[in-house]
């Protein structure tokens, strides 16, 4: 491990765990109960510098944290400064002789410009550390990893069906991630270690993202009677409108296509191929679950429907000769009967 390190990004949780671990690993090397030292971006360079050539009278090390290094600086567009200022290009001479009992870490929230000039010849002495969004794409390895340490463990159709739900998230926070499956943890007996997909009904209550997952599946199942209570606080503003119809959309989409697919005597592994294409290359394997369970509750032709007056009804929201309000009515129309095969 080198003295310096840098981290930066976007995924708070990976940061702090990233940030306790370089604190753990610089208290080791010590040898005893190093001080830390914290700084933000006001701080002169000069403090930094003095506090890491200082030597404590009452510890074995230090260890300096420069949150939002004024060096480092968060990447907004436009070129990155080739060239060092006089005061970087001191910075960086003292840090060549940095204590080997002292940890220095710049900690940034955001995706630092690594094209600027100091981070370029701060890197080469540094471990870095970059913690990216995370996202639906790989979400499920941290949730895994996270169960596991718990000594639980996803069935097929609960990994299956976490996968689709993430699906649904703009944002994934681990943090809130995390919180939730510790509770989901705490309820499930501790001689049962296998989660199910009963087991996640309650997994993210309350959110937008559930109730639109939720809402969609009432809504394939043309069950008015559970879809109509949460269609009114899932299309209520323009904002959540777009955004929400947007996904409804894919499914029916999907759908129809799972259909069309059915009619033609597609085989099962080109279906799930077509089918992933579709999808913008996610899994569909909860989907196609899941759509086996609902396909008889449409037809072709009222698919096509559907999905003609969303789009319509987008349209003329944009023209402003209709609202999101009518979203109800819409709901309504296709939960008051069912299609067939």
């Amino acid at each position: 491990m080198k003295a310096i390190k840098i981290i930066y990004g976007k995924e708070n949780f990976l940061m702090e765990q990233a940030r306790h671990q370089f604190i753990a690993a610089c208290q080791q090397r010590a040898g005893g109960k190093a001080a830390v030292q914290t700084f933000d971006k006001e701080s002169p360079a000069a403090s930094v510098v003095e506090a890491f050539e200082g030597t404590s009278l009452f510890s074995s090390g230090s260890i300096i944290i420069w949150y939002e290094c004024p060096f480092l600086p968060i990447k907004k567009g436009g070129r990155s400064r080739s060239k060092v200022s006089v005061e970087e290009a001191w910075f960086l001479e003292k840090l060549a002789n940095i204590s080997e009992e002292t940890g220095l870490l710049f900690y940034t929230q955001g995706m630092m410009d690594t094209g600027c000039a100091f981070y370029k010849q701060l890197q080469p002495i540094a471990d870095v550390m970059q913690a990216a969004p995370v996202t639906e794409k790989n979400v499920m390895p941290y949730v895994e990893d996270f169960l596991t340490q718990k000594g639980k463990k996803l069935t097929g159709q609960a990994f299956q069906y976490l996968r689709a739900l993430f699906q649904t998230w703009s944002d994934i926070s681990l943090l809130y991630v995390f919180s939730e499956l510790e509770k989901l943890c705490i309820m499930q007996p501790n001689h049962c270690a296998d989660i199910d997909v009963g087991d996640l009904d309650n997994l993210f209550a309350g959110t937008m993202e559930k109730n639109l997952f939720t809402f969609m599946d009432y809504f394939l199942r043309r069950d008015g009677g559970r879809a109509v209570p949460l269609a009114e606080a899932l299309f209520a503003r323009p904002d959540m409108f777009l955004k929400n119809t947007g996904y409804m959309l894919s499914r029916l989409r999907l759908l129809l296509a799972y259909k069309e697919l059915k009619r033609s005597r597609t085989g099962p592994r080109q279906c799930e191929n077509i089918m992933m294409q579709i999808n913008k290359g996610r899994s569909v394997k909860y989907v196609l679950y899941h759509l086996q369970k609902v396909v008889s509750y449409w037809t072709i032709e009222e698919l096509h429907e559907i999905i003609s007056n969303i789009f319509v009804l987008q349209r003329n929201i944009r023209r402003g000769t209709a609202s999101v309000s009518d979203m109800g009515p819409l709901v309504c129309l296709y939960c008051s009967h069912k299609g067939g095969v």
